[in-house]
């Protein structure tokens, strides 16, 4: 609805059609050159160009031509574009390409430069003919920007070249990367930008670093680092190893995925290396600093504090680390003078270094030692700093000391040693220094010898210095070398040399000592021949001895000869020592040794083994054996007939007899040790036939010999093994038949033979010395029965003793006495209970010593019976000055009394002294009544023997003892 005052506009009149604007050619010409662009159409047949008004004005021209031919066109172009227009001119009108597009620059009449695309097609008419037709437009803006990023590529390529840089951009969907040359070159690849793949591209670099660039890539896409950068290693294929570090930064798309990286390659290969190098000088100086022998401190120059200290600072002032580092040395107290370390920094300051200056030092425990020191100014973390090395001498001073110390004890011992002491010249033997010793060997004082040559002094031979050289060059030193050399009175002497090589005052030289031996190779050859030799009579040894027959036994063997050996003893020589003293049996071993020395052969030997032994060896006999035994008894003979002659020493007749043992060669034994041996045993045999006899051995006297070795074994067993038994023989009152007393008998029970009787082992025992031991069991035994016996009630103590027999061995022992009363007291046994038994042996052994132990016994109420009373020679000289109660009569006079008036009158001379001296008498061996009978009617009722009771073990004898208190 209009208002109402509104007047409606007239109807407009209808017309034909509406309007076609792109088909008015006009119009759409006014639009595109509104928009910029040119048309043109090109009639290749007539070769003329037609273009738009908007065309012509993109050439700079303000009144355009309707039509133009192509050289006309060419002229438009800027020379510097027109071959390049022409040639594409050329190739689009030859070629088969519908479509085409180039550009050229222009030039402009107010002389500016512009430039123009051309783009366009090949059409063909309804004729048939060939037309171009295109639009031109002007890229002047487009170009210029183009231009200047261009400009800026190059001038950033240019950076990047200038510092040697690389660049890089990877497209990370397609794995395409791109790189410039220098970073293609640094990667060992090719000399100009690389465009392939990711991987192709990094081929070069190393296993272990390409694991640290895909971690370093984790970290980037994790979002744990905001930039990539990594260093690796290149190894380009000549060998060469690059060091690359690459800096890159990660781009990613609208969906945050990753898209692209860009970066750079920088060769860090130098870098890398100094810093390699810087770490290992470093490394280097630490080492050095942490593991020199000498102290080192490094310390501020603006306070003085230790800055760092190593361990041998430590080990020489004793300062841990911990202790000194923060610390100034004022505060510390480690110089010993600070007026000292005040003056060496001034000196240190003035020279800028301090060399091998001389300090003293006081270390944590308050010690002074003493250093060299050396310090340098040095930066460390742009502070100056001093470091200094301490060595310390203090043994080096001590060592000076020490070896001045040296010099003048070695002066003192040159000058005082009782050697004689030479110091030459190497090359010419000229005598530089000879001290008093020289002079003492040789006779030359010092100012008579220095300056000379031993050849020209003739202290020793000539050839004697050549030989020394020989021996230095050979062993380095010359030791205990003995010559021969003469004083300057050409006496001869046996001299010991030693001699060293030392240096003296730059001049090879020679130490030479040299000792006079003469009376030392005396000496040695004296105790050489005392070695071989009996010092008493100067006969060989036993070693010398040995020594000869086995060298006999060898010659003999090779030339079927024989020998022997005869082995003397002389009979009772004791006897001499005992009674006229050692000085006189010496003597008589002088004589004998002439005598027998007179008697026998050059080549025979004569030789001492000891005491009154003696050994000649007869060698080089020849014949049958019984030829050689027939000479060798003469020869026996002979030397016991002139041994035995009487001798007169200090007014004193001696007569001397040897018993001689023979042992023939080789037939009874080969080897030393055999002969004489078995002469021994033939000698043992001639002792036992009586003395002053020969007995040539026998195999049956080794067979004996070796039987009472197995013996005197098997008795030493016997005491281990507990084999020894006590058997008791009633002693009998033959006025009431009552038992008094008991004889304790030993018996061994052997293992396999049975009893053994004592007839066969008591000999055995005295004489190996066994007695002592078994003695000793006997008496502790005899003890411990009798104890056992009173504590049965069998006997009483005021009416029954035990005899036991002691042997002279066992009677001398030192101890005797109080292994008695031991014995007696380990059994609780009255000692009055206990009646020991000697013999005449005993007695006659060493009279005073037997009396005073006799005594000691009977004050502790032990008695002693007189065993086998009348048998000796002595007896009734000593008995009325033993202690003794008893006599026993001896067995043999008790068998034969029967028969025999002359022992019946002994038994009644034994029996009527001992009422006379008020001493008991017993009989042994009383077998039959008729011999009780003759004792009785001699006043002698005490016996033992077999008519009453055979020895009995102790339970036997427990019996025997009860079934007499039963009757």
């Amino acid at each position: 609805m209009l208002p109402p005052d509104a007047k409606p506009e007239p109807e407009p009149a209808p017309s034909a059609a509406p309007p076609k604007p792109w088909q008015d050619v006009a119009r759409l010409l006014s639009v595109l050159d509104g928009a910029g662009l040119g048309l043109w159409s090109w009639d290749v047949r007539r070769g003329t160009l037609h273009w738009s008004l908007g065309t012509w004005k993109l050439f700079g021209r303000s009144s355009p031509l309707a039509e133009l031919s192509a050289d006309q066109y060419l002229n438009l172009v800027a020379a510097e574009d027109r071959p390049h227009i022409e040639a594409a001119a050329c190739s689009v009108l030859a070629g088969t390409k519908t479509r085409f597009s180039f550009r050229h620059r222009v030039y402009w009449p107010d002389a500016s430069v512009r430039w123009l695309e051309i783009d366009g097609q090949r059409q063909v008419s309804d004729d048939g003919t060939t037309i171009l037709v295109g639009v031109i437009r002007d890229i002047t803006n487009q170009h210029t920007q183009a231009q200047a990023l261009e400009d800026s590529q190059e001038r950033l390529e240019l950076a990047l070249a200038s510092a040697e840089l690389g660049n890089w951009e990877w497209h990370i969907p397609s794995d395409r990367l791109y790189a410039s040359s220098r970073a293609s070159e640094l990667q060992g690849l090719i000399d100009s930008p690389f465009d392939g793949s990711f991987r192709e591209f990094f081929r070069s670099v190393a296993a272990n670093d390409r694991k640290t660039m895909r971690t370093a890539y984790s970290d980037l896409l994790a979002g744990r680092r905001q930039t990539y950068q990594a260093t690796y290693h290149a190894i380009h294929p000549d060998g060469t190893i690059r060091h690359l570090e690459s800096t890159a930064k990660l781009y990613r798309d609208e969906r945050g995925a990753p898209l692209r990286m860009a970066g750079i390659i920088i060769d860090a290969t130098e870098r890398v290396l100094r810093q390699q190098y810087l770490a290992a000088s470093e490394a280097k100086f630490s080492a050095l600093f942490q593991g020199s022998p000498d102290p080192i401190s490094l310390s501020r120059i603006r306070d003085g504090v230790f800055m760092e200290i190593n361990p041998s600072f430590s080990v020489v002032f004793g300062w841990e680390s911990a202790d000194i580092i923060g610390r100034s040395a004022p505060k510390i107290g480690i110089w010993r003078d600070e007026r000292q370390r005040t003056s060496l920094y001034e000196q240190l300051v003035r020279d800028q270094r301090l060399e091998n200056a001389e300090a003293q030092f006081r270390t944590r425990t308050g010690q002074i030692v003493t250093c060299v020191v050396s310090s340098r100014f040095i930066r460390v973390d742009r502070r100056l700093c001093i470091v200094t090395t301490f060595r310390d001498i203090t043994k080096r001073q001590q060592a000076e000391a020490a070896l001045k110390a040296s010099e003048i004890k070695f002066a003192k011992a040159f000058h005082s040693s009782p050697d004689a002491i030479i110091i030459s010249e190497r090359s010419t033997g000229r005598f530089i220094e000879v001290n008093e010793g020289f002079h003492r060997l040789s006779g030359y004082r010092p100012e008579e010898a220095i300056g000379k040559t031993s050849s020209e002094l003739g202290v020793w031979p000539s050839t004697q210095r050549q030989e020394i050289l020989e021996r230095l060059e050979r062993d380095g030193r010359v030791t205990n070398w003995e010559i021969v050399g003469q004083d300057r009175h050409g006496r001869l002497k046996q001299i010991e040399v030693s001699v060293e090589p030392i240096e003296l005052n730059d001049t090879d030289c020679l130490l030479l000592c040299a000792r006079d031996i003469s009376q030392l190779k005396a000496a040695h050859a004296q105790i050489h021949h005392l070695a071989y030799h009996d010092p008493l009579t100067n006969l060989p040894n036993r070693t010398l001895l040995m020594d000869r027959l086995t060298q006999q036994a060898a010659l003999h063997k090779r030339h079927n000869l024989r020998g022997a050996l005869l082995f003397l003893d002389l009979d009772h020589f004791k006897h001499i020592n005992d009674s006229l003293g050692h000085p006189v049996g010496d003597a008589v071993l002088k004589m004998i040794t002439a005598r027998l020395e007179a008697s026998i052969r050059q080549e025979d030997t004569v030789a001492r083994l000891g005491g009154d032994e003696f050994v000649v060896l007869l060698t080089g006999l020849t014949g049958r054996r019984s030829e050689v035994t027939r000479h060798v008894r003469q020869v026996a003979e002979k030397l016991r007939t002139l041994l035995a002659e009487p001798m007169m020493f200090e007014g004193n007749r001696l007569q001397v007899t040897p018993s001689i043992g023979i042992a023939l060669m080789p037939d009874h034994g080969e080897t030393p040790a055999d002969l004489l041996k078995r002469a021994d045993i033939a000698l043992y045999r001639a002792k036992d036939a009586g003395r002053n006899a020969i007995q040539l051995f026998r195999t049956t006297m080794q067979q004996a010999a070796s039987a009472r070795l197995r013996l005197e074994s098997e008795l030493r067993l016997a005491l281990q093994r507990n084999e020894f038994e006590l058997h008791l023989q009633p002693q009998v009152d033959a006025r009431s038949a009552r038992v008094v007393g008991a004889e304790v008998l030993l018996r061994w029970q052997h293992p396999e033979d049975g009893a053994r009787s004592p007839a066969q082992f008591i000999d055995v025992l005295e004489e190996s010395g066994l007695i002592v031991d078994v003695g000793n069991w006997v008496i502790t035994e005899a003890c411990r029965i009798a104890a056992s016996l009173l504590a049965s009630g069998f006997i009483h103590s005021d009416s029954f003793s035990l005899c036991v027999n002691i042997s002279p061995r066992q009677f001398r022992q030192n101890e005797f006495v109080e292994r008695i009363l031991e014995a007696l007291k380990a059994a609780e046994l009255p000692h009055t209970m206990i009646k020991l038994e000697i013999t005449e042996g005993i007695v006659i052994q060493n009279l005073d010593d037997t009396i005073a132990k006799m005594r000691r016994l009977c004050r502790h109420g032990v008695s002693f019976a007189m065993d086998d009373f009348g048998t000796g020679y002595s007896s009734l000289t000593y008995l009325k000055r033993l202690p003794v109660d008893v006599l026993k009569i001896d067995q043999s006079f008790v068998r034969d009394a029967l028969d025999d008036p002359n022992d019946a009158e002994i038994i009644r001379a034994i029996v009527a002294m001992a009422r006379s001296l008020g001493l008991e008498v017993i009989a042994e061996g009383v077998e039959q009544q008729a011999q009780l009978d003759l004792l009785q009617a001699q006043g002698c009722y005490l016996y033992q023997g077999y008519l009453f009771s055979h020895p009995l073990p102790l339970a036997d004898f427990g019996k025997l003892l009860a079934a007499h208190l039963t009757s």
